[in-house]
């Protein structure tokens, strides 16, 4: 039986640093002394805006609803808090700012941020060196969270959309197409189907997809079952993944399970295993 799925697959909802930074950008590229001030503005504005939208997003299929819009209206005036507190909690993973990479970040930020301050509040002038350094510390900021935050997003938006339209599989020939093509409908995303990795200097091992987020790159394995419990699959997946890391010297990875029949419980939701290395998400298929 043919796999059944609306003629239009809908664009994954990611976002890009390209885009969210494109007008601060734009503003530096005018070599105008006068438009580095905005440049500066743009670019924070860009990091908090995007903070905003996946942080709270996270935070709705982790929290109660009620509590996440008090914290919204809590933090509306501390970007620090939800950068350094409610960020953790969205993707997590603690966010150790005493090590590298982190220290350095939060170093920029902390920098970038006094810049903004002053650009605001006092009137400062901005030279081309201070606005290139604001602009380079979001687009670090924005690739760590990328790397984070919006897989984990992506998956939870993948399984809505499947499970929501009820697309029937059958094989698992049938899932690889769908997440390519859903991906592939944003910028944020490419990917290739049926990669193969070198292994040592003569052999070979193949991944189901490879996705770029911007200049992420996130191994994804597919899984197929119709009678192993999901528990068992979900392990077996994970060393799979595991493996495949190891060979191709890629970090991050994503396991998506199509599962037919009932999904068990503790397994509704996107799970982190290997110190958040491996996102594994089980859709009802």
């Amino acid at each position: 039986m043919a796999s059944s799925r609306p003629k239009k697959t809908p664009t994954a909802d990611l976002h890009t640093p390209e885009e969210l930074l494109d007008n601060a950008e734009t503003l530096f590229a005018s070599d105008n002394p006068k438009m580095m001030r905005a440049a500066v503005l743009e670019a924070i504005t860009a990091l908090e805006s995007y903070v905003h939208a996946t942080v709270f997003s996270a935070l709705n299929s982790k929290l109660d609803p009620l509590l996440v819009e008090w914290l919204e209206k809590k933090t509306r005036m501390e970007f620090d808090m939800r950068l350094k507190i409610l960020t953790p909690i969205a993707t997590g993973r603690p966010m150790d700012i005493q090590s590298r990479p982190l220290k350095d970040y939060w170093d920029d930020y902390t920098k970038a941020r006094e810049l903004r301050h002053n650009v605001v509040h006092r009137g400062k002038k901005v030279s081309p060196k201070d606005a290139r350094f604001v602009i380079d510390t979001v687009y670090k900021w924005l690739a760590y969270l990328g790397s984070t935050i919006e897989i984990e997003l992506a998956l939870i938006a993948l399984k809505r959309y499947i499970e929501g339209a009820k697309i029937s599989f059958e094989r698992e020939a049938d899932v690889i197409p769908v997440i390519l093509e859903y991906f592939g409908r944003t910028k944020a995303a490419s990917g290739s189907a049926q990669v193969t990795l070198p292994v040592g200097s003569h052999g070979q091992a193949r991944a189901d997809l490879v996705l770029r987020f911007g200049s992420h790159t996130v191994l994804i394995e597919t899984k197929f079952s119709r009678s192993r419990s999901t528990k068992s699959i979900v392990e077996s997946a994970v060393q799979q993944a595991s493996r495949l890391m190891d060979v191709s010297g890629l970090t991050q990875s994503a396991v998506v399970i199509f599962q037919k029949g009932s999904i068990e419980p503790g397994f509704e939701n996107v799970q982190k295993y290997l110190d958040g290395k491996v996102y594994v998400v089980v859709i009802k298929a």
